[in-house]
């Protein structure tokens, strides 16, 4: 594949073309409106499916088994939303006492389902 031709140009409402930088070329590559990204320009994007993966302490009924707490979080009416929540609690809790949940998690890279470019441009539309 040849990674040149598939690279979005700079649009005139580009991302890339910031305040700091000149108006009608993208901050992070140089590249002018109507040229297409370099390569490995940071405004390039791409889409990859990863899963998070964290370990907490949670509190459950003392007389839970094993099996009581796999049903009551996988199987029953409870919501996984409820998870972010004790995620926040553990946060607000460890940020006190100046430290951050960066140690009980594990990112992993599960898949890479396409490798085409995209960018966003400033009305956060995407644009091949």
């Amino acid at each position: 594949m040849n990674k040149e031709n598939i690279l979005p140009l700079v649009l005139s409402d580009d991302d890339g073309i910031r305040p700091a930088g000149k108006p009608d070329e993208c901050l992070y590559c140089k590249q002018k409106v109507g040229k297409a990204h370099k390569y490995n320009c940071v405004i390039l994007q791409r889409k990859v499916k990863v899963r998070y993966s964290y370990e907490i302490e949670i509190e459950v009924p003392w007389f839970w088994t094993e099996d009581d707490i796999d049903f009551h979080r996988n199987e029953s009416s409870w919501c996984c939303d409820n998870s972010i929540d004790e995620l926040l609690s553990l946060r607000t809790k460890l940020n006190a006492e100046g430290k951050c949940l960066c140690a009980l998690f594990n990112c992993e890279v599960i898949e890479i389902p396409d490798m085409k470019p995209f960018r966003k441009n400033n009305k956060e539309e995407i644009v091949p």
